[in-house]
């Protein structure tokens, strides 16, 4: 398929990384068959370090997670909230496609829509939701979703919340599967901050902890101003 060319740097800030593509490639292999308490958790090594980084850092009250799959993400958010002492913290898990075969007291998997998360993330309930907010946005990794979920949450993030956009890495991986999501990622968060940018910044620390860009979500660590 003919693609889109991938964004501009933004901020100054290149979407390459340090770790080479043959290492992101065969990370993914390893990626896509690991499993957290039996259940399916597709999160690279690099990220489980830096969202423990962050969950430390921010004392994380409520994980929004968009994009469940089989719920191994939500559930190791859950017990890492825990882990940090957490015990009132919340994990709210959305995905158009029910597939969690498992319930837990500190997970809402809920049905809906990353176009239309008004319909299911009404403000009564994200009222309810202890803060600050992590926001995971892991949906369809296409751009009108990223975008969809970026403009969403701009309403109701505050100082101190973070959205994470996971995935850009799909732009760097070799198989010819990576080539539909025609750099959804990367082209919403450099388009998201083209328009707001004055409200976010990208957290340098945990994109580059490791490398410059060492993790799946280059430039996507986003913290709220």
């Amino acid at each position: 398929m003919t693609q889109t060319p991938g964004p501009p740097p933004v901020r100054g800030r290149a979407w390459t990384s340090s770790v080479p593509d043959a290492v992101f490639d065969r990370m993914q292999q390893g990626t896509m068959r690991t499993v957290y308490r039996g259940v399916p958790f597709f999160k690279s090594p690099f990220d489980i370090a830096l969202y423990l980084q962050l969950l430390s850092r921010q004392r994380t009250g409520t994980v929004i997670e968009i994009g469940t799959k089989f719920g191994g993400s939500a559930l190791w958010f859950a017990d890492m909230l825990t882990a940090h002492g957490n015990r009132d913290g919340r994990v709210v898990s959305v995905d158009i496609e029910h597939l969690v075969d498992f319930d837990d007291a500190r997970i809402d998997f809920l049905h809906g829509d990353a176009n239309s998360l008004d319909k299911v993330l009404t403000k009564d309930l994200l009222a309810r939701c202890p803060r600050p907010f992590l926001v995971v946005e892991d949906s369809s990794h296409q751009y009108r979703e990223t975008t969809a979920v970026l403009n969403y949450f701009h309403d109701h993030l505050r100082t101190g919340d973070y959205i994470v956009v996971e995935d850009g890495v799909v732009s760097r991986l070799s198989g010819e599967q990576y080539r539909r999501y025609d750099h959804g990622p990367n082209r919403g968060v450099a388009d998201f901050l083209d328009r707001h940018g004055v409200d976010y910044e990208i957290d340098t620390d945990l994109c580059d902890r490791y490398g410059h860009n060492a993790t799946y979500n280059p430039n996507g660590w986003l913290r709220r101003r």
